[in-house]
Order: C-alpha cells, then structure tokens, then sequence
C-alpha cells in the first residue's frame, strides 16, 4: 500500500518549510508553480506523479484506455474512435478525479492522468473535425449531445460573505486568466454581486477587471452604522442601490444576460415569509427578471435590511413586479450554494465552492483533501447539529411571545435555515481561518488590505488550478463543439442564440 507522505531528511525538512514560505509570498501563479515544482522535487513527490502505480486509483483501466485513444488517433480511425469514446467519457474514471489525488503533490497529479484527460479533448476534437461523408452532421450532433449528458459540466458557486467579496475577486479573476471560469455560476448576497458582473461583462471587459475593482459606497456609508441602527432602512436602501449602480445595469433581464454573455448566471433568494422557499434566479427559471432586482433581494440582509420585491420586463418593455405578493432577503440564508438545483437545470455534476461565509468559515474544513474525515472534523459536525436543535427549540419558545418573539424567532430561524447547509463542492477554495477578520464583513478594512485579501483569493486559488483543469477540460471541449454544432444547424437570424442546456 502505497504512504501519502515519503519521508524526507531533516536538511529536506528545513528546505520545504523554507520553499512554503517562499509560495506564501510570491505574487504571480508561474512563481508559485515553479516553487511547487521544486518542493515536489525535494519532498518526492515528483517521483510519485511520474509513478503510474498507486492505490488511491485504477492506475490498469486508465492506462489501457489511454493507450487505446492515441492509437486510434495515430491511426486517424475516426469510426473507430468515436465507437470507442461512445463506450464511455468520464471525469472520474477509476476514482482519477478524487480529490485525493491532487494534495500528495503541490504542483499537480499523477501525469498520466492529465495525459489521459488532454487525449479525451484532443480525441473529442478529431471527432468533431471529422469530415461529413465519414461522421455525419447528425451523427456528431447525437454524439456531443449525449457525451455532454452523461459527463456533466462544472459550476462555480460563490457564497455569501459582505466585504470579504474581495477574497471572490482573486477566484475569479485567477480562474479567468487561465481559461478555467464555468459558464455555469450560482451566487448569493455578496456572491450574487461578483455572479451579476460576470453574467454582464463580456471576457475582453473581464481581463484584470477583478483585480482593481473597488466598491466606493461602502466606504461613504458604513455597514456598521448600518448595523448599528445608526443608518435609518431608506437610507440602508439607497446605499445599497449606490452601490449596485456601480456594477449591475438596472434595465438587463438575466435572458438579455445571457446572450450578451452566454454564461449562465444564477442568483439565490430566500423567502422573507418563514414556511416559503427559496428561490434560484436564472436564463431558464426567470428569464425576465431584471438581474439588478434579483442581486437588490439577494443583498437584503435580515435585520439590516427591509425584504425587497422582484421586478421583471414585461411583454410591453416596461417593469412590472414579479410575484407581487412576495418579498425576498439574503440569500445565503437558505440557498448559498444551491448545487441541487444547478444539477437539475444544467446537469452539472461538479462544484468548484469559493468560500467566505462568516457564519461558516470559522467551522469548516476542506475534509475532501484528505483520506478520511478525522475526530476534529466528527466533533464539529455533532456541534452544529447540537446548536441547530438548540436553535430550533429557541425559534419555538420565542414565537409564541408576541411581536417581539416574533421578530427573534425570525432571526433563529434565518440562523437554523443556514446551519442546515451543505458549504463543501468538489473543490473548495476556502478562507483560511488565519486570514478572517470579522471587522472586514463590514467592510471596515485598513489601508492595503483590500489588495490583500484580493491578493489571498488568488493564492488561495494556485493549488487548485490543476484539478480545476483536468475538471473542466473536457466538459469546456464538449461545450465549445455543441455550440459550435447548434450554429451550424442554425438559421443566420438565430446564430446569436448561443443556448446549449434546452
């Protein structure tokens, strides 16, 4: 059985502690990875990249599989190929996708996975530049569509978090510069305000955009006065509104979005009402909602905040509200991170989770990573379960005392909807617990620290860029060739309508 760790000499030791240091500092991924390249040297993990060998996965049926695809491929086989890709396009083929299989190593995993995983694309592509009177149009357009089914696609879920928003600029803007942001992306309260701005800019607009984007009218009216009560609800309002001009159109529906974009934007909303549910706003659910009253309704934190009510374009042009009886609030509350239902509407079966909930983040670990959960990890798990029945049992008490129980059974209940969420995905870049600061929720930073925590979304992001790769390679691949089929199925006055999940 084969050590997650080789042991190194103390000379060894002492060198990695001094590269770790090193990649803490470094302001740039190719400085980084070249660091990780030499620790890995250095602790042996290079060695194991090159081993195929391991029992963490199906080293035999990956190799064989993967032989076979660069002989048909030398071969120019296209029948052959595409009979062969048709027994099966997987991520996780023989637990190659574990997250696992990317801690032994800083700088990646096994190579022959990431040789196998570039094979698939490369074989992907022959298929679909595979001459007509060979593969048929139809023929590629049944096989793309049913490759893409079954192997599913990421989505990049951005949580709730107040001024720790800029921690989601350094992801996204990391994932941007490498080619790796899905077209699928969920956020909520401050996550729905990075979500609106990629589903409103397009990739040229995007370039640097997240590294030097500052929001000025957190800085004019404080969320602490805010907090405080110092700030009466219009002028919370208004401020908010402020801020949102900054960055979110008021008059862009989430389908209008959509193709200016062609990413898929979703924005969460919980019910203001206590037995009411949430709600996903998006392309498909709610094409006409404006985006700026869904993010308005997303930001709209209970207590600090009055709910909101939608409003979307009706068929005159003009706003109208949307379900009008209903009103909305943060929603973190109880859709953060709301994979279920991006499984439902996109077929996503693989969540990147960028992480700076205040509530959370202080409980959470990355247990994914690691080979099993441990004691610490069972210990926190029976304290939320402890604190959410607890909190329940407070929400009854309180709810019969009148209007003000009311009101704090409102606020338990806002907490135990929260408590009862899933905040891990398939790869998590979270906020170390080092680097949280509780006076930055309300946007209280001091002088450079904004650039910091930017600057630590970045790094936090380097060590999962190759697992983020080897993920959506071939689901961006299988995309690119659908969208690149539907337009040529296309009549010329519907080639904008770049829709591939209908």
């Amino acid at each position: 059985m084969q050590s997650l760790s080789l042991p190194v000499r103390s000379s060894g030791k002492s060198g990695l502690r001094q590269l770790e240091k090193r990649m803490d500092s470094v302001h740039s991924y190719q400085d980084w990875y070249e660091l990780a390249r030499e620790h890995d040297l250095l602790s042996g993990a290079e060695l194991w990249r090159d081993a195929e060998k391991s029992n963490l996965y199906d080293c035999a049926a990956i190799r064989s599989r993967h032989d076979k695809l660069k002989k048909l491929l030398n071969a120019g086989a296209h029948q052959e190929l595409l009979y062969a890709l048709n027994e099966g396009v997987h991520g996780n083929m023989g637990g190659m996708g574990r997250p696992i299989m990317y801690s032994r190593a800083k700088a990646g995993t096994k190579n022959l996975i990431d040789s196998y995983v570039a094979t698939i694309a490369q074989a992907l592509e022959f298929i679909h530049n595979s001459p007509d009177d060979i593969i048929s149009y139809p023929e590629k357009v049944d096989f793309f569509r049913r490759a893409s089914h079954c192997y599913g696609r990421s989505a990049l879920l951005l949580s709730g978090g107040a001024g720790l928003i800029y921690f989601h600029h350094g992801v996204v803007q990391e994932l941007i510069d490498h080619d790796l942001l899905p077209n699928v992306i969920s956020g909520a309260s401050a996550g729905s305000i990075v979500s609106a701005i990629l589903g409103t800019k397009t990739d040229a607009e995007l370039k640097g955009y997240f590294t030097h984007k500052q929001y000025e009218e957190p800085k004019k009216t404080r969320l602490m006065d805010v907090f405080m009560g110092r700030v009466s609800d219009e002028d919370a309002k208004a401020a908010r509104e402020r801020t949102l001009d900054e960055i979110v159109p008021m008059d862009l529906t989430f389908q209008e979005a959509f193709e200016l974009t062609g990413r898929y934007i979703n924005v969460s909303i919980s019910p203001a009402e206590k037995h009411q549910s949430s709600r996903l706003m998006n392309a498909i659910t709610s094409p006409n909602v404006y985006i700026r009253s869904a993010v308005s309704a997303s930001s709209s934190v209970p207590g600090l905040m009055p709910p909101e009510r939608l409003f979307a374009k009706g068929f005159d042009g003009k706003p109208r509200p949307y379900l009008a009886r209903r009103r909305w609030v943060d929603g973190s509350v109880s859709g953060d991170l709301p994979a279920k239902r991006l499984s439902r509407l996109y077929g996503v079966n693989h969540f990147i989770v960028s992480l700076i909930n205040p509530m959370v983040v202080p409980f959470v670990e990355d247990v994914k990573t690691r080979p099993s959960k441990g004691f610490r990890h069972t210990l926190t798990e029976a304290f939320i379960k402890v604190l959410n029945e607890t909190l329940s049992n407070s929400e009854r008490f309180f709810d019969r005392r009148g209007e003000m129980g009311n009101r704090i059974a409102a606020q338990i209940a806002y907490t135990v909807r929260m408590l009862e969420q899933n905040y891990l995905g398939d790869i998590n870049i979270l906020l170390r617990k080092q680097d949280f600061k509780w006076r930055q929720t309300v946007f209280e930073f001091k002088e450079g620290e904004i650039d910091n925590l930017v600057d630590i979304g970045m790094r936090s992001t380097w060590p999962k860029l190759a697992q983020i790769k080897n993920a959506a390679l071939i689901s961006k691949t299988l995309d690119r060739i659908l969208e690149d089929l539907n337009r040529e199925g296309l009549s010329e006055s519907k080639k904008s309508i770049h829709h591939i999940y209908s």
